[in-house]
């Protein structure tokens, strides 16, 4: 997850990035590097509305070559109703006293037992956030991390 108030674009979304497998049998097709495009399961919140899922598929004949693939569910194209704004369906729920989307007490404590420590100990050692530049792709440390453990961001497409 990625996130950030001043970044380059707006947008949310969920992304999980299958691992490949050891010992890939397939070829990659006309010198494309199929090794960092990775299996991935991409659910976008916002805007545009969706669930797709890219993957890397057998192009289909004799031979070994794989081409990467995007399984599409696109909500404008599918449905017709019109999707709420972010915090529409919040208020609505809010004068209906309707609760469901809204956090009880007893989360509330549990997340702030959950969190505290981990605030104190950030405080203690002084850890603080690293900066970015307003309209970048954010912290250089993110993709330093993001690298060290194999990972790309969707944005860097």
């Amino acid at each position: 997850m990625k996130a950030g108030k001043a970044l380059h674009a707006k947008h949310a979304e969920i992304r999980v990035q299958f691992r490949h497998v050891p010992g890939n049998l397939y070829k990659r097709n006309h010198g494309r590097d199929l090794d960092r495009t990775t299996n991935e399961l991409v659910i976008r919140v916002q805007p545009d509305e969706a669930i797709y899922l890219k993957i890397n598929n057998k192009i289909p004949g004799l031979g070994l070559h794989l081409d990467s693939s995007n399984l599409n569910l696109l909500y404008s194209a599918k449905y017709t109703k019109e999707i709420p704004d972010a915090y529409e369906r919040l208020i609505l729920d809010a004068i209906d006293g309707e609760r469901r989307l809204f956090i009880r007490s007893d989360e509330l404590e549990a997340a702030w037992a959950i969190f505290t420590p981990l605030l104190k100990e950030l405080e203690q050692k002084k850890i603080a956030p690293e900066l970015y530049p307003y309209g970048s792709r954010g912290p250089v440390g993110a993709h330093y991390l993001a690298a060290k453990h194999n990972v790309r961001w969707g944005d860097l497409n």
